[in-house]
């Protein structure tokens, strides 16, 4: 990674940021262990450093970049544990709200309708911002348009443009979707410059983003805990096998109980199955910490390795439990 230019000066004068506008300065969106390796290697290699360290918080934390030789790590709450009280999911979380500079496809105050009608078209947009300068003039759309028609007026791009609604980059996600599914789409400003809009087409990939895992692992576990059955018939071996004491059926085991009797060769000798247990094993821990994430609703998105991860071993699993 190179350092960005925004932080060339950082060792003079350092800067204050979010964690989410840090990571976009890199072209990046999520925390994943090698983003954030990488861009801790660009900030050593410029003498600089990230302050309290970007993995702490969320998105939008208040960290800053410094010279190495003056930055403190600020004291963190929680210990060495990675902050959970503050991870609720953020405009700014959705990729659309953060386009790179020039990405925004919009119309200027001058535009006329014909050329609103053709950018529409062309990029299969069901709106369009106006835009003069950062400022957001309005929303020109097809029901805008349709609303001009049917009003009997319908000439000029001021007839089609209607107010648009804004919101912070910060907002919280959940708060948001009211106003994203009453208008549409809103529009969404980081310092009063616009940097993308949120439709309700993107709510809805959002969401189907955050929620397949949600469902995958469910039915993981739905899985793993019909083996645990198979492979303890009583609430006796279920309880020394996982270590439970209180455990009388296999819904009253966390995860890594469940892995604790699949571990156990006595147990595993029950399922009729030709794989090898440590493999198996291997596989079940690594899906385990990945639904532990899940499990917090931390606002960063699994990756490619670890959604292929969760599908292989569920696949895996279906093979052998239908």
């Amino acid at each position: 990674m190179t350092l960005p230019p925004e932080l060339q000066n950082a060792a003079a004068d350092p800067v204050e940021l979010t964690v989410g506008r840090l990571l976009a300065l890199f072209g990046e969106r999520n925390r994943d262990p090698g983003i954030v390796a990488g861009i801790d290697t660009a900030l050593s290699e410029a003498g600089l450093r990230c302050v309290p360290s970007l993995i702490h918080g969320n998105l939008s934390s208040t960290v800053t970049v410094g010279p190495l030789e003056e930055a403190r790590e600020a004291p963190e709450p929680g210990g060495e544990e990675e902050t959970l009280a503050a991870t609720a999911l953020r405009i700014g979380d959705l990729p659309t709200a953060r386009m790179p500079d020039g990405a925004l496809v919009h119309l200027l105050p001058e535009d006329d309708l014909p050329r609103a009608r053709m950018l529409m078209l062309e990029n299969r947009f069901s709106q369009l911002p106006v835009l003069s300068g950062v400022m957001l003039k309005g929303v020109v759309s097809w029901q805008s348009i349709a609303m001009a028609h049917a009003r009997g007026q319908c000439e000029s791009l001021t007839d089609v443009t209607e107010p648009a609604r804004e919101v912070s980059i910060d907002a919280e996600l959940l708060v948001t979707i009211p106003d994203i599914i009453e208008n549409n789409c809103v529009f969404v400003h980081d310092d009063h410059k616009i940097t993308g809009l949120v439709t309700v087409a993107d709510l809805s990939l959002e969401f189907g983003r955050l929620t397949g895992p949600f469902l995958r692992l469910g039915e993981i576990e739905r899985r793993l805990r019909k083996c645990v059955n198979r492979m303890c018939g009583t609430a006796e071996e279920l309880r020394a096998a996982s270590g439970n004491n209180k455990a009388d059926c296999p819904e009253d085991l966390t995860i890594w109980q469940i892995q604790q009797v699949f571990a156990k060769p006595d147990c595993w000798a029950r399922l009729p199955w030709a794989l090898h247990r440590d493999d198996f094993v291997t596989r079940l821990d690594a899906v385990r910490k990945i639904r532990n994430e899940v499990a917090h609703f931390r606002p960063n998105p699994l990756t490619e390795t670890q959604l292929k991860q969760v599908d292989a071993f569920a696949g895996l699993l279906k093979t052998f439990v239908p």
